[in-house]
């Protein structure tokens, strides 16, 4: 989730930053940063279920069983085992991609600024794909070190 809300939030504040500059502002690299830092915490996660960071937290919590049975699933069909490596990823992508259609339905306007158009969005979903190849890399560690205790 850490991994996944920073690398989120780097990106859209990049987004933002871009827009801002392509419609003529001055932005300093100490207003950069002050901007960056600003965003990572503001929207960090916290118990307001309504932060960025929190809803990837709900978005992780549920993708991510769901994952972990299709991975199972995968497992019993030697077919299927290919697609285990990318479930992680996907689920955390999709999980974004929830929270992002999710908030357009709700306000009619994207909860990310630096999600509006495709770049953004898919910038978005990097950063969910990332949290969750994570996430399968440290589950695989943990499963290796139970195997061989």
């Amino acid at each position: 989730v850490g991994v996944a809300y920073v690398l989120a939030a780097l990106f859209f504040t990049s987004a933002n930053l871009i827009r801002l500059a392509a419609v003529g502002a001055d932005i300093s690299l100490s207003d950069a940063l002050r901007t960056y830092w600003f965003d990572l915490r503001g929207m960090a996660p916290s118990l307001v279920w309504t932060q960025y960071g929190t809803l990837i937290a709900i978005g992780f919590a549920i993708a991510f069983p769901v994952a972990a049975g299709l991975r199972s699933l995968a497992a019993r069909s030697h077919s299927a085992r290919r697609l285990a490596p990318y479930l992680y990823p996907l689920a955390g992508a999709a999980a974004i991609t929830v929270i992002l259609i999710r908030s357009y339905s709700e306000y009619e306007v994207f909860l990310i600024a630096g999600a509006r158009g495709t770049v953004g969005w898919l910038a978005q979903c990097a950063a969910g794909a990332a949290g969750g190849y994570l996430f399968q890399l440290a589950i695989g560690r943990a499963n290796a070190q139970e195997v061989r205790a």
